[in-house]
This record gives C-alpha cells, structure tokens and sequence, in this order.
C-alpha cells in the first residue's frame, strides 16, 4: 500500500467516525473561531464570564470543524517526512509505509494502526496539537525569561492554562481554547521551534516502534471511551514503550551533529526541551484527570508519564553535549507545576457552578 492509499484509509476512518467528510484545502472555510485580540485581553472580562466559557466546553463540546482539522492535518503532512528523513539521516531508514493522520484518539499521544499488508497508520491526537501551541505561547509570554516585560501576569496565565487543558480533557478532540494573539520576534521563533521539535518527538516516537518492529509482537487493545467510540490500537508493552522514546530521542538528537559549539548551545536545550515537553503536559494532565475522576482512553498503554519522564532524562543525561541542555527543561516542568494550583482552582469554580 501507498502513502496515499494510507492516506484515504485515513479520511475513510474520519467519515466512518463520523469526524470529517475529507480534509482538503477545499473544507477550509474562513477563520472564525473566537480569539483574544491583544495579550491584555486574555482573562480580562468578569469572572462570570470565565467561567461561563469553561462550563460551555463542559456541557456543551462543540462539532468538529474541517478546517481546523485541515490545519492539524497540514502540520502532520510537513513533519511525517521530515522525521522520516531525520531516521534515515540517523542510520535508520524506514521501509515500511507511514502516514501520520490527526485523529480524536482522547489520549495525549499517538497511536499506531498497522494496516495489515500495507503500511501503518499514525493516529494523532487532535487536541495534542492545540495542547502543544497553546502551552508554548502562554509559557514565553508569562516568563521573563524569553522578553521583557512579560505579556502575561500570573493570574491570566493560569486562566488561560485553564482554558487550553478544560478544552483538551472536555472538549472531545474538537474544541479549540479560544487562540491567544499572535507573538513576534523571539517568541515567535521559540514558540514555532519548539512545538515543531515537540510532534516530530511524537512522530518519532511511533516510527521508534516500526523500526525497533515492536508492532510485529503487538496485541490488539480496543478501548471503547475514546470521543469517537470503540477504537483499536496496539499494546507493545511499557519496556518497548521506554526503547521507543530512546529511539526517538537518539534520531532527534541527530539532528544536532554538524553544529558548531555556538549554535549547539543554543538548539540542543530547546530540543530537549520539546522533546519532555510532550511527558510533561501527558504527566499534568493524566494527574488533573485522576483528580477530576475523568476516563484516559488507552491509560496503560504506556508506562506512567513520571517514569518515561525519569527514563528519558536518564537517556539525555548521557548524550547531550551542552552544560544546559536539561535546565530549559526544568524550568518548563517548574512553571507548569507553578501554575496547577491557579488551574485546580479554576476547575473548582467550575464544579461549584455545575453542582
């Protein structure tokens, strides 16, 4: 099987679930979700409104929109070859047919779907991608860290955190926070750097297992509470989950090597960086969904986020070349762990409106 017939194995699967008719730049139509104009808008308006906003994503989760989901589908479609060539630049061609298709699988994660005789299909969260983009942009505008003054004060970054994880764990793979403003200058670069590095991680992280042919031993799992009902994926085991990540992280890590010492300073912390930044928000998340008592299709498929989190450290450690390659790292898990408390009590107030 082609790429391409992966690739309408795809958009059949979105129909028959019944997602989106087709994603071509065809169902795109105009930009009119709702958005924050300037940074000084962002948590502006009276408390009741905030919440009214969190609610309404509770109760009342809204359609998929093709051309979000032609967006996502855009970003895969320029990564998959990219993480292809990177594999192959690292010594590890790929020989088996790989398509990389967005898809509300409700797990912070991918998930791979051989397609038996033909090729394997790469199911990508589609809240993943808005997780990612909406994370990156609060953490550069609120930190000083990457300009000054910040953008944010600390207060709207929690509300927006808030915004951008009630729309990942309510909002059934379809609901978009309301977008921030658009950045510039370094924030700009960093923000689309990192959130680049941070799929290709993901990317990776499947292509991982086609190559190290983890999916030859797989079992079939079906888990019936994804926001699409019923759907199967493949149960590697949590060893050849760990084997994956390293995988991944050694191809990325590749990308690094004809550098001079100057430049490696300044992308290996921000790739390190991405690449923990996908562990942390699955380890934030799957603790805010516990806490909530909420339902994580496919939970055990994949080791605890805190311990991929400390296997992969442990892989870095011993590979990167910069003195502080893992600090941007800490501070991203540091801020993250700042700004639960402000997040826990919006989801509060919340509870106490539902009750």
């Amino acid at each position: 099987m082609t790429v391409e017939e992966l690739r309408n194995r795809h958009v059949e699967l979105l129909r028959d679930r019944r997602v989106v008719d087709r994603l071509d730049p065809r169902a795109h139509p105009a930009d009119t979700a709702a958005r924050y104009h300037t940074w000084t808008q962002v948590a502006a308006e009276p408390v009741p409104g905030r919440l009214a906003r969190l609610v309404d994503v509770r109760v009342r989760p809204a359609a998929y929109r093709p051309g979000h989901l032609h967006d996502q589908q855009r970003t895969l479609d320029a990564l998959q070859p990219e993480v292809l060539h990177l594999a192959r630049a690292a010594g590890r061609p790929v020989d088996t047919p790989v398509f990389a298709g967005v898809f509300p699988t409700g797990t912070l994660d991918a998930l791979s779907v051989p397609v038996p005789g033909r090729g394997i299909l790469v199911l990508v969260n589609t809240s993943l991608l808005d997780l990612l983009g909406a994370v990156l942009k609060i953490m550069t505008v609120a930190l000083p860290n990457y300009g000054t003054p910040p953008l944010l004060t600390s207060e709207q970054a929690s509300y927006a955190l808030a915004e951008a994880v009630n729309a990942h764990l309510y909002g059934n793979g379809a609901v978009e926070a309301r977008r921030l403003p658009e950045l510039s200058g370094q924030r700009l670069a960093l923000v689309a750097l990192m959130a680049r590095r941070a799929t290709q991680f993901v990317l990776a992280h499947e292509v991982g297992h086609v190559l190290a042919g983890h999916l030859v031993h797989a079992r079939r799992i079906t888990d019936p509470d994804t926001p699409v009902g019923a759907l199967d994926a493949q149960s590697v085991g949590w060893p050849r989950e760990h084997d994956a990540d390293r995988l991944a992280a050694t191809i990325m890590l590749h990308t690094l090597d004809d550098l001079g010492p100057r430049e490696l300073d300044a992308h290996e912390p921000c790739l390190v960086g991405a690449l923990l930044l996908v562990l942390f928000l699955h380890e934030v998340t799957d603790r805010l969904t516990d806490e909530l008592g909420l339902t994580v299709p496919f939970a055990g498929n994949h080791p605890p986020p805190v311990r991929r989190i400390q296997t992969l450290v442990e892989h870095l450690t011993e590979r990167v070349r910069t003195p502080r390659a893992l600090d941007l790292a800490a501070d991203v898990a540091s801020w993250l762990e700042d700004q639960l408390t402000g997040v826990r009590e919006w989801f509060r107030r919340v509870d106490e409106v539902l009750i």
